[in-house]
């Protein structure tokens, strides 16, 4: 845990960030927070290949502290389409020394990379180092065809595990609504910095279909958000099809590496049973977005975790015993579904930060485990996005 050695904003800010009014900030300042951005501002945000920019703010003020841009046109290229909503997430590495994330290799202002095959548009690892230097040579040419890739996480910078959709929109198949399993989807790990090729390690990745052309037995995973907490990796999906039950999971192996690990057994962490209890279509479950914390000593690991389900749902949930117990969901007062999130611990106190495509909420939670929210959040966002621009995904930076 880190300390924060000056007092938290007690007001709110609202920030209003112009494209043109950026500037770049030197190392990773623990201070700050950073918000992966869509558009320059000079457009709408559309589902073509938007360019992306890494927004750093003070935690504590709002204020934009600089802009680093990622490169958006040529062979260094690592874009976003302005469609998926659930892409864009942004994670530390295990060891603080980077920020990864997904993208395409496509010039921004291209048509949507996403229906593209991987062999043409390539699927993008970008690394950003402390010094804001962006490595987008990890280019993918056998993962996520014609679908998303939502997240990647890596223990040192120098490896990833990758996770995104199984399926793709096919107008051709109504009788699956429209939509086709992908077996180059679901979790997928990246042996090196560079590489072209990726391990599947997905779940279910057996497709058969009956006289009709409908799917039968499961689909492939479809997974939103990945996170390493403590040498684990988590996974979050909103799909019941190949995991029984909607919300978060565990890989049985902490870090699988190998295709002899795949198809690699999932174990559920947080979920719902599926058409029964008081959430049976899940959605205050972590389809979309989990943080693990370890906020009581006396409980082994992680304790504590704050979710999403996409919606503009969160919730806060502590481990008691062997069982996860949900404390109470909440909603953003503006209704906006929530992308991503992250927290800042210090001691018993968390500072928790929601991204929406049109700005961050923060709240600060000082009840610790086991207890409910002690807060909610504003009714108005800590930092607004300038107009014609959205945010995505959003990260804490590390102690220096």
């Amino acid at each position: 845990m880190r300390t924060i050695l000056s007092a938290r904003a007690s007001v709110p800010v609202v920030l209003f960030v112009l494209a043109q009014c950026c500037t770049v900030h030197a190392a990773f300042d623990a201070n700050n927070i950073v918000v992966l951005r869509l558009g320059d501002g000079s457009a709408a945000v559309t589902e073509s290949a938007q360019s992306a920019f890494l927004d750093e703010y003070d935690m504590l003020t709002g204020s934009l502290v600089g802009s680093h841009s990622i490169p958006s046109a040529g062979s260094t290229a690592l874009t976003l389409s302005g469609r998926g909503e659930h892409d864009g997430h942004l994670n530390l590495s295990s060891n603080g020394q980077y920020l990864v994330l997904g993208g395409y290799r496509a010039d921004a202002g291209a048509a949507n990379p996403v229906p593209q095959s991987p062999s043409v548009v390539n699927r993008v690892i970008g690394r950003v180092d402390s010094n804001w230097n962006v490595d987008t040579s990890t280019a993918l040419t056998d993962a996520y065809d014609q679908t998303d890739m939502t997240a990647v996480v890596s223990d040192n910078g120098l490896r990833f595990w990758t996770v995104g959709d199984g399926k793709y929109d096919n107008l051709n198949d109504a009788v699956n609504n429209f939509q086709t399993p992908t077996i180059t989807g679901g979790l997928r790990y990246v042996s090196s910095l560079g590489a072209s090729a990726s391990v599947n390690l997905s779940h279910v990745q057996s497709i058969t279909y009956d006289g009709t052309g409908k799917v039968q037995g499961l689909w492939p995973d479809s997974i939103r958000s990945a996170r390493i907490a403590e040498g684990q990796l988590y996974i979050t999906t909103p799909a019941y099809e190949s995991f029984v039950n909607r919300g978060a999971y565990r890989t049985e192996d902490p870090l699988p590496t190998a295709a002899a690990d795949a198809p690699q057994t999932m174990i559920p962490v947080i979920t719902n049973t599926e058409g029964s209890g008081p959430d049976p279509k899940g959605k205050f479950v972590p389809k979309s977005d989990v943080i693990f914390l370890d906020l009581d000593p006396s409980v082994l690991g992680v304790d504590t975790a704050y979710t999403t389900g996409g919606k503009d749902d969160y919730e806060k949930w502590s481990l008691v015993g062997d069982m996860w117990i949900k404390h109470s969901t909440k909603l953003l007062p503006s209704g906006q579904e929530i992308n991503a999130l992250d927290s800042y611990a210090d001691g018993t106190t968390v500072t928790l930060f929601a991204a929406t495509d049109q700005g961050i909420y923060r709240l600060v939670d000082t009840a610790g485990y086991n207890a409910d929210f002690s807060s909610t959040f504003s009714m108005t966002p800590f930092i607004e996005a300038g107009s014609n621009t959205e945010f995505r995904g959003i990260a804490m930076l590390p102690e220096p």
